[in-house]
């Protein structure tokens, strides 16, 4: 897997953990696996998930 964003970690883990809690209740993943946080991760490192006030 690749590394984590060095700008802001914190925000990562944040958005890389709700990613996560979606997934689990049902949504539908943008990258392929079997785990659930690494699916997360992984969508959020390639940018295929970002924070609501990042969509303008």
């Amino acid at each position: 897997m690749e590394r984590q964003p060095k700008e802001n970690r914190f925000e990562y883990v944040v958005i890389a953990s709700q990613r996560a809690r979606q997934l689990l209740k049902g949504a539908v993943p943008r990258e392929p696996g079997d785990k659930t946080a690494t699916i997360a991760q992984r969508e959020v490192m390639r940018r295929k998930v970002v924070k609501e006030d990042d969509r303008a």
